[in-house]
């Protein structure tokens, strides 16, 4: 799916899972959430890459760009659609998404891959492997650039550089050790026309991360795994009238054990410490604390004969902001045929504040002042689904659908608390209820073509939670009732996508991707982002063996093909949104 979808970029990608909104504030800034957004940081979907989290301080976020994975070297994604707290902790309500690479011991040629194209598309790609009886290694270099959207109010041009090395070293048939080093470092252009507060410049952003895994397995398919990881993520804009740096340092080690104490049952357990440091004058003139935090869980699986299978299991974690929580799930998979399963869940999840929301101090001076007042409480997110899988490898056919009802409560958003000032502090303001159902259907008609259509209906209604039902003043209570008149369009009702990859010829494939979604308003944001149709084409001319020595191909990748003109996300008054136009560029992959 990610070959035959021609996306260039990461953040791209989760177009192709239902339920999913993908926006952009500039040809940089994305950001990925499910049940649409609630603003341009989207602080609800966990984002791991082998496990490691990128999901960071200060304002719990990804930045997409800064990650330094190469398309080419995904195996898959795994994507947790809805609350997975009781699995991967807080700030997972709305779902996690989980990268995984390809392990270094998998055979296969070095390769470069170029791109170059319209707009300024820029890329040069290389993966350099070595494999032992001891150790196997992979190392992959990046370069990529391009001159953003194309809109003349902004200045999005960016460029970022990346490395990373992979090694798995097993010196015996129990024990294996996989290391992890990466580093991204990009130049980033900002600016508005017409805005002396956001001049024309450049910024700077630089990531690196450092992830040791220890795994023993043991007797009756036990396993013990010791996971340690350190990141640090550093962006400074230092160029503008309001000056913006920070540095965000993270260090996180935890402890696993799964045993299978019955054939028929099995247990994970676990417990982990994380330490989360911010450094930054403009947005905490008063330092913000390092949080240690604390967590211990456990999971259990049951099966039932031979047609069901129960889960359960719950996480406790400490936020290190005065607050502990526990947060259970449970599942029920019932087989109706050995290739059709029903299944049933419900689970509880919440966010913890993020380090911005509950200590942010930016002072009079910035273009944005923050004074957060503190004692923001966790949000809080129930889910309820029913879901149906169906597999008719005769037909090809694969069908995967679900109805869901998400309640979020305690819902975080920035309160104006003083009138007649631009300081703005953050509460718990809002309850949101989600509903809706999502299909993905997947056939196969023969070896090389294939179709894939997802399709998502979804709704949200707002409430204010634990508000004042007089408030104030006048201009607080139309700010707030505007937030709630606009939240039914924080979801696009109707989204999706059809990817359909087909063989023309031996060796010349076609492959094609229709993305559709309604409009959708970022709460955060000056206008409605308008409906998108947009046809994206790939034709693709392979050359030698796929993957052996001397093999490669060549493509060309039409984006907005017939220029579909949607609006982006833009939070910049009286000068509209930015658009995507039809954009053009050959790639081209070899293997040496």
């Amino acid at each position: 799916m990610i070959r035959a979808s021609g996306f260039r970029k990461l953040s791209e990608i989760f177009r192709l899972v239902p339920g999913m909104y993908v926006g952009s504030q500039n040809g940089h800034a994305a950001f990925v959430s499910y049940h649409g957004t609630t603003d341009n940081y989207a602080r609800r979907m966990q984002v791991l890459v082998d496990g490691r989290s990128v999901y960071l301080p200060p304002f719990s976020s990804v930045t997409w760009d800064n990650i330094p994975v190469l398309l080419e070297n995904i195996e898959r994604i795994e994507v947790v659609r809805g609350p997975s707290a009781a699995s991967h902790g807080a700030n997972s309500t709305q779902g996690v998404i989980n990268i995984i690479t390809r392990e270094p011991s998998i055979l296969s040629p070095d390769q470069v891959t170029v791109a170059q194209g319209g707009n300024g598309v820029s890329d040069l790609s290389a993966m350099f492997g070595i494999t032992s009886s001891l150790m196997d290694q992979r190392l992959s270099i990046a370069y990529r650039s391009d001159k953003g959207y194309d809109w003349s109010l902004i200045n999005d041009d960016n460029r970022t550089r990346m490395i990373s090395w992979r090694g798995n070293y097993h010196p015996n048939v129990s024990d294996s050790i996989d290391i992890q080093l990466g580093f991204s470092d990009a130049n980033r252009s900002e600016g508005v026309v017409g805005r002396s507060q956001s001049p024309f410049r450049d910024t700077q952003s630089s990531y690196n991360y450092q992830q040791l895994i220890w795994t023993r397995s043991l007797a009756s398919a036990g396993e013990v795994r010791v996971n340690y990881q350190h990141s640090y993520s550093r962006f400074d804009d230092s160029q503008t009238l309001f000056p913006e740096s920070y540095g965000a340092y993270r260090h996180d080690l935890e402890l696993q054990h799964i045993s299978q104490w019955h054939p028929d049952n099995r247990l994970v357990w676990g417990m982990g410490i994380r330490s989360d440091k911010v450094t930054s004058p403009h947005a905490f003139v008063v330092a913000a604390p390092t949080l240690v935090q604390t967590r211990v869980f456990a999971h259990d699986e049951l099966r039932i004969g031979d047609a069901a299978v129960v889960n359960a299991g719950a996480m406790w974690e400490d936020d290190a902001m005065g607050h502990s929580n526990v947060s259970p799930r449970l599942s029920f998979n019932y087989h109706l045929m050995p290739n059709q399963t029903l299944r049933f869940g419900t689970s509880l999840a919440y966010r913890s504040a993020a380090t911005v929301e509950e200590y942010g101090n930016t002072g009079p001076i910035a273009d944005h002042p923050v004074w957060a007042q503190g004692g923001v409480l966790p949000e809080k997110m129930l889910s309820r689904e029913i879901g149906y899988m169906g597999q008719f490898p005769n037909l090809g056919l694969t069908v995967d659908t679900r109805v869901y009802a998400d309640h979020l409560s305690k819902m975080i958003f920035v309160d104006p608390v003083i009138i007649g000032t631009v300081y703005n502090s953050f509460k718990n303001m809002y309850q949101v209820e989600y509903k809706g159902w999502e299909s993905t259907l997947k056939y196969q008609w023969n070896k090389s073509d294939s179709l894939i259509f997802n399709y998502a209906r979804q709704h949200a209604t707002c409430a204010s939670d634990g508000l004042p039902t007089n408030l104030w003043h006048p201009a607080i209570e139309a700010g707030y009732n505007n937030l709630l008149s606009s939240c039914p369009r924080m979801v696009p009702v109707n989204s999706g996508s059809i990817l359909v990859d087909h063989r023309l010829a031996e060796g010349l494939m076609l492959s094609g991707g229709y993305y559709f979604q309604d409009e959708v308003q970022v709460l955060d944001a000056q206008y409605v982002q308008s409906p998108m149709h947009r046809v994206d084409i790939k034709i693709t001319r392979a050359f030698g063996k796929r993957d052996e020595v001397g093999g490669g191909e060549v493509s060309l990748v039409v984006q907005n093909l017939f220029r579909d003109s949607h609006t982006e996300y833009s939070s910049i008054p009286q000068q509209g949104s930015p658009t995507l136009d039809r954009r053009a560029y050959l790639l081209a992959t070899f293997l040496y």
